[in-house]
């Protein structure tokens, strides 16, 4: 009996070992390998007013960290990065495909991911079966969401400049045209000198009161219009890069080790199982 149970023992032995040895070369030879490379960013410290450009080297809040996520995630940012690094052909994607589209964004979730930490930082995760290239993916993703923000920040900045230079000019013309209603009243006599006195008629009085309330509102459009000016030739903060994305050798995908175990100890339960049932039987 003692026997029987010892050579039981190394059969599992040796099963567990041949089964580990066979998966492993197998994931070895005809699985390839994924590489995982992080880079870890910051968003910038902004703020919803006009000063936006310029609100210092604070980083992010929710707000920011939330906006940074959306802009990552963007299809623009996406479209970019598959065009740039040929991601279709890398993941076998077939354009003829009416639903090629589906199939590229699932791939590319599965490949590339987003983590918001706890420290209000944002992990861009990346894999790829060229540790170079998802190191390469990971930093690039960075630079892309930047350049979009600035992109879309400019855009607004710049509409909302052209809707303030609208206004200011058109109030300019008003001022003008009210300054000159003024000289002509004064021309008729409504505003006259009087022994060091100037006398206005009611009319002039009322007149005058409704140009400075203009004259303020023109003021107010006018420095609106200079801000927005400048910030059009301002730089967006870009994010603050905690660690860049570098080349790791180790692949994160498949895990040969593990898989050489759980494969193993599967083919042992299976012996065991077929040892009780051939005694049931």
């Amino acid at each position: 009996m003692q026997q029987f149970f010892t050579a039981q023992i190394r059969t599992a032995i040796f099963v567990f070992l041949l089964s580990g040895i066979l998966t492993y070369g197998f994931t070895y030879f005809f699985i390839t390998p994924k590489y995982e490379s992080t880079a870890v960013i910051f968003p910038p410290n902004t703020h919803a007013n006009i000063h936006l450009v310029s609100a210092g080297i604070r980083f992010g809040y929710d707000k920011e960290i939330g906006e940074q996520l959306e802009i990552l995630n963007s299809t623009a940012v996406r479209n970019a990065l598959v065009q740039e690094f040929g991601l279709l052909d890398e993941y076998g994607i077939d354009t003829n495909d009416a639903f090629y589209l589906e199939k590229l964004q699932k791939e590319y979730d599965r490949n590339i991911s987003l983590d918001r930490t706890i420290n209000k930082s944002i992990n861009i995760i990346v894999r790829d079966h060229s540790p170079l290239r998802a190191a390469e993916m990971a930093n690039r993703l960075v630079v892309l969401a930047d350049e979009h923000m600035s992109e879309i920040v400019h855009k607004n900045v710049e509409l909302a400049a052209t809707s303030a230079l609208a206004s200011y000019q058109e109030k300019a013309a008003l001022i003008t045209a009210m300054t000159d209603s003024l000289d002509a009243m004064r021309l008729a006599g409504e505003s006259v000198w009087t022994y060091g006195e100037e006398r206005k008629s009611g009319r002039y009085q009322n007149y005058e009161l409704q140009y400075r309330r203009e004259l303020d509102r023109f003021l107010e459009l006018k420095m609106r219009w200079e801000e927005l000016d400048d910030l059009l030739n301002e730089s967006v903060p870009k994010s603050y890069v905690v660690s860049i994305a570098i080349a790791n050798g180790k692949p994160v995908y498949p895990k040969k080790g593990l898989l050489a175990m759980l494969a193993g100890a599967l083919s042992v339960l299976v012996y065991f199982g077929l040892l009780q049932l051939k005694k049931s039987t």
